[in-house]
């Protein structure tokens, strides 16, 4: 990449990280500011549902509002007793305020989705077909969480347990990659059972996400992000503003 002028055309790596997905919709927000166009995207989880509604051509602004109200939650149904705690419902009325197109190829934007197949163990990626909804919403499906999708004879959960960071599938573009992950590394020392299992799991993680971040052209993840719950909707401001703020710093440094 041309180090001397910010690029007009990039594609997009888009991590999971439920609600610290708001940190790339800030991000995104001062790419659409600036009018610099998207030209590809790769996801996972909560970057395939981001990187859907983008394909939808909603602005991050639209996206991020739909997210932060109160009606998004309605799309969590409680499924307590059968394995897993809540069901993605794709019927609610709110997932088309994000996703209004039927089939992959309806798409202003192409985009690449993870899921992990149960069976298989492995990373399937999905770019086209009219199953494109179930899709989206089965690569957010982080059991035991949220209910697995059925799909094609398989059973999909959420794409984040084998790649969390797709961005080889951006690979086959001519265009600066933009990798904004979710997950810092988290240096904290565990003083829990749980906290110990949190810190293996991004431990485990963060071998992958090296490698992966030399693929980018330019690759925000910002430390402050291990401070924004996961799961809670009390941060989604904080995410978004570090976003935008770190966009804009790599844009003027640019």
């Amino acid at each position: 990449m041309n180090q001397s002028k910010f690029p007009t055309e990039v594609t997009l790596c888009l991590s999971g990280g439920a609600a610290r997905g708001a940190y790339q919709l800030g991000a995104i927000s001062v790419l659409q500011e600036h009018n610099v166009k998207i030209k590809a995207i790769s996801g996972t989880s909560i970057g395939a549902l981001i990187g859907a509604a983008l394909g939808c051509q909603k602005s991050a602004d639209e996206i991020f509002d739909v997210i932060s109200s109160k009606e998004f939650k309605s799309v969590f149904k409680p499924s307590f007793g059968k394995g897993y705690f809540f069901r993605l419902d794709d019927s609610a009325k709110v997932i088309d305020k994000l996703i209004d197109r039927a089939s992959f190829e309806e798409l202003s934007i192409p985009l690449t989705l993870c899921v992990c197949d149960v069976k298989d163990e492995s990373a399937k990626y999905y770019n086209s077909g009219v199953d494109f909804k179930k899709l989206v919403l089965a690569s957010c499906s982080i059991a035991p969480l949220f209910k697995p999708v059925e799909l094609y004879g398989r059973t999909f959960v959420d794409g984040g347990v084998v790649d969390n960071f797709p961005v080889e599938q951006l690979q086959r573009y001519d265009y600066p990659i933009i990798g904004i992950n979710l997950h810092p590394k988290y240096r904290k020392t565990p003083s829990s059972v749980f906290g110990w299992l949190k810190k293996n799991i991004h431990t485990a993680w963060q071998s992958q996400y090296y490698r992966k971040s030399n693929l980018c052209d330019i690759y925000l993840c910002n430390e402050e992000l291990n401070n924004v719950k996961i799961f809670s909707f009390k941060d989604l401001q904080k995410a978004y503003g570090l976003g935008k703020k770190d966009m804009h710093n790599i844009m003027q440094e640019v």
